[in-house]
């Protein structure tokens, strides 16, 4: 099956790769339990944006081993680890749709949606075990540290505002980790220069702050149709964001608008009424200047690169990040 990405954008570079790794992720479920047969074939029957796996096959095309298979190993392991994430993510936010989709935990149960996650990491580590430099390995599961340290601390934190830092540094975990892996291991198993290797890992943090600010405002501003998911869902469960960071902090009436937001069990109406008072704020807009501010600093790493097309496509997706509407 085709991967359905538009042409003549930064994904035609790849194209060709982006075939094999949406063929490789349609068959993680072969031979497999039944159940977890069907839930990946749930999962993967749409192959989404791939904005990770381009990030891979573009990153890797810096070193002499581009052409490689071991890249396309990866790009599944770390596409498997991504959606293994999300699959517990939806248990935790009891989320029933991502990408105008019902989750796994909707149409099977949460027991079955936590095995489906086990499996499709264990499924990610057997990948990435045998690729042949163990720094590579050691990044892939340092990524998944990473990524479960930014969970916990997003819903062990006390139902307080936290500090912009707290903020940035939540996301640098939580979803920065994973862009930064995807550019940086790449590189490294190009056997890349180990200048470019850096400047890759500096793009691939600063795209993935760009992404989850803009995602966080997406969840304010956003049409539910276009995202895929209901909007307002992180006000919902008193998860704090940058653009409500930035609210409190203008507000006269700080202390009071903080602890609204981090309240639980909010009605529709209050919920609308927050969303209202946040935009109003300005802190919307000064959340953009700042997913702004980090393409911008991805976009000056890419400045340490050979002058390629395959460096221009990685400045499309910078760009592409802080302008999407989904």
């Amino acid at each position: 099956m085709r991967a359905a990405q538009p042409r003549g954008s930064f994904y035609a570079l790849v194209e060709d790769d982006l075939e094999e790794l949406t063929r490789r992720l349609q068959d993680v479920g072969r031979g497999a339990h039944p159940t977890f047969a069907a839930a990946s074939a749930h999962l993967f029957g749409s192959p989404g944006k791939l904005l990770r796996p381009t990030l891979v096959f573009l990153s890797s095309r810096f070193g002499p081993g581009a052409r490689s298979r071991m890249i396309v190993d990866l790009a599944v392991s770390l596409e498997l680890v991504h959606t293994a994430s999300l699959v517990h993510d939806d248990i935790v936010d009891e989320a029933e749709v991502r990408r105008n989709v019902p989750t796994v935990n909707a149409v099977w149960s949460d027991d079955v949606a936590l095995i489906v996650g086990d499996y499709l990491f264990a499924k990610a580590y057997a990948l990435a075990a045998v690729l042949p430099k163990p720094e590579v390995i050691a990044m892939v599961a340092q990524t998944v540290f990473a990524l479960c340290d930014g969970e916990l601390t997003e819903v062990a934190a006390p139902s307080t505002m936290p500090t912009e830092a707290q903020y940035l540094e939540r996301i640098e975990l939580k979803t920065a980790s994973l862009y930064a892996a995807c550019c940086q291991g790449a590189a490294l198993l190009a056997e890349a220069d180990p200048e470019h290797v850096a400047a890759l890992g500096a793009y691939g943090t600063n795209i993935g702050l760009a992404f989850q600010i803009t995602d966080d405002v997406l969840d304010l501003v956003g049409e539910e149709d276009d995202l895929g998911k209901e909007v307002g869902r992180d006000l919902a469960e008193g998860m704090p964001t940058l653009p409500m960071i930035y609210a409190v902090e203008r507000d006269g009436e700080a202390t009071s608008l903080a602890a609204r937001i981090v309240a639980a069990d909010k009605d529709p109406a209050e919920i609308r009424e927050l969303i209202a008072a946040i935009r109003a704020s300005g802190g919307v807009q000064r959340a953009q200047e700042r997913a702004r501010r980090s393409r911008d600093e991805a976009v000056a790493a890419l400045d340490r690169l050979p002058a390629t097309r395959e460096r221009e496509a990685l400045r499309a997706i910078a760009d592409f990040i802080v302008s999407r509407e989904r």
